[in-house]
């Protein structure tokens, strides 16, 4: 049973293995690595939790990354040992449930193309290195969409149906935009069911589930902020109340998919939508329930566009990695591509469409993997002046230091010590040092500085001694302040 088992399914575990070991070696690659502002942020609400720093906790950021890295801490662990748990391991895995989901939606032959994709995908890799939220979002929104499929959509075992409410909140407690996969299964079950769904006792178990499972931080918000929803303080869309964040619709979204899917992936792409024409030429029998062949393609459509729209319209702001949750479907759509034009070229000579398939497959995996190379090593470097400095005030200061830097997440992470922003006026400044008497004020290029701050040692050159600098290129990028008073 086990030999059969393990050749049936050698192909994927060979993608597995290969996914495994790129992974691991840029990994070990980048191990020493400086964190950025948002993984700063995740690492030091870990060291709050688990120690006791002090840190004042972002309502924006939902709890379940820092928490999982407070354990990890709590139990002797490492920074790089929460890269292996919350990263690698969910990097592969993503691979793993990728390959299932499109075996469960089309067949096991575009599966595994597809995982094979996922596997060299350059922006995944990239920010398996660093701990984003981006990769554990992947894996539980996509697990949720898996037994969305096997569960209701393919009628499988009910507590399939159970875990999508599940994943659907671990989703949301990892990055609020989890939340998006709630409103891309209901408008699909809308399509083609009407109102039918809510007549389905197993999803509602799997609402009430996804209710249980994020009520805890409900009330922790209500506890910490007085009110439940204190996540939507930090929120894009609800910054300015009837002008969206007052940013314009935000077209340049679209800008990242060529970007995100490289020129073969994308060329592809744009040649897998094209596979559409049968779904639109069906939507009506789709819409009336009649063809339920073309599920998958609408699903596939819908999971790209819902996104899109939300963070277009409402958002109006994103940064490639946020488009991680729909990588899946850009890929799908990529492997499709790429079946349409060998079937095309196989009409007229096998042997050479057998060719092209292998070389647009190698062309296309050495593009992604040429990016995630060059990418990650050029920002390997990024920020080390920033730790660097942290350590140094680490060594150089009492545990009741207060540090004021631009780059506090990071800092009160490596240094260990309460790292605050302050003032960009003079007079704020003022109040700022008076209320805090804080130990050292860092100054860098690594955070906005207005012209008024990187003058505040020439302002309160009475007060403030430079005490160290780090330099990139021959030039300062970041220097260390000691107050010697606070009569500015």
């Amino acid at each position: 049973m086990n030999k059969e088992f393990f050749k049936e399914n050698l192909p994927i575990i060979l993608i597995l293995l290969f996914s495994l070991i790129i992974r691991t070696y840029y990994l070990i690659l980048t191990k020493n690595q400086a964190e950025w502002y948002d993984s700063g942020e995740y690492l030091s609400t870990a060291l709050h939790w688990a120690f006791g720093l002090p840190y004042d906790i972002n309502p924006q950021r939902p709890p379940l990354l820092p928490l999982l890295e407070a354990i990890i801490f709590k139990l002797g662990g490492t920074e790089f040992l929460s890269k292996i748990i919350l990263e690698l391991i969910p990097s592969t895995l993503v691979v793993l449930v990728s390959y299932l989901i499109v075996k469960e939606m089309y067949n096991k032959k575009l599966a595994l193309l597809v995982a094979l994709f996922m596997s060299v995908f350059w922006l995944a890799i990239f920010n398996t290195v660093r701990l984003h939220a981006d990769i554990l979002l992947m894996l539980f929104s996509f697990l949720a969409v898996y037994y969305f499929w096997k569960g209701y959509v393919k009628k499988g075992k009910n507590y399939y149906s159970w875990l999508i409410g599940i994943f659907i909140a671990l989703a949301f407690l990892t990055k609020l935009i989890g939340a998006l996969f709630g409103f891309i299964f209901l408008i699909f079950l809308l399509i083609i069911e009407k109102f039918k769904f809510l007549k389905n006792k197993h999803l509602w178990i799997a609402f009430i589930l996804m209710l249980l499972v994020i009520l805890p931080y409900l009330i922790w918000q209500n506890n910490q902020y007085d009110t439940p929803i204190a996540f939507f303080k930090g929120s894009h869309v609800l910054r300015e109340p009837g002008n969206i964040g007052g940013k314009p619709i935000a077209w340049y979204v679209l800008n990242w998919l060529p970007w995100m899917l490289h020129i073969p992936f994308f060329i592809l792409f744009l040649i897998g939508i094209l596979t559409f024409y049968t779904l639109i030429l069906s939507f009506d029998l789709v819409i009336k329930n009649k063809n339920n062949e073309k599920y998958n393609d609408l699903f596939i459509l819908l999971w790209i566009l819902i996104p899109l729209l939300y963070f277009i319209f409402f958002e109006r702001d994103a940064e490639d990695r946020w488009l991680l949750p729909i990588a899946l479907p850009l890929l799908i759509l990529v492997s499709k591509g790429l079946y349409f034009v060998y079937d095309v070229i196989k009409k007229y000579q096998k042997s050479i469409a057998v060719l092209v398939f292998i070389a647009l497959i190698l062309l296309g995996g050495y593009f992604q993997l040429a990016r995630a190379n060059e990418t990650i090593l050029s920002k390997k470097d990024s920020y080390a002046q920033v730790k660097e400095a942290s350590l140094w005030i680490k060594e150089n200061s009492n545990e009741n230091d207060i540090i004021f830097s631009k780059s506090s997440t990071q800092m009160t992470y490596y240094a260990q010590r309460q790292t605050l922003g302050f003032g960009g006026n003079e007079t704020q400044f003022i109040e700022d040092v008076k209320k805090y008497k804080p130990r050292y004020l860092v100054l860098s290029i690594f955070e906005p500085h207005n012209d008024v701050i990187y003058n505040y040692p020439n302002t309160f050159k009475n007060s403030l001694k430079q005490v160290q600098a780090y330099t990139l290129n021959q030039q300062p990028v970041l220097v260390i302040y000691e107050f010697k008073n606070y009569d500015l």
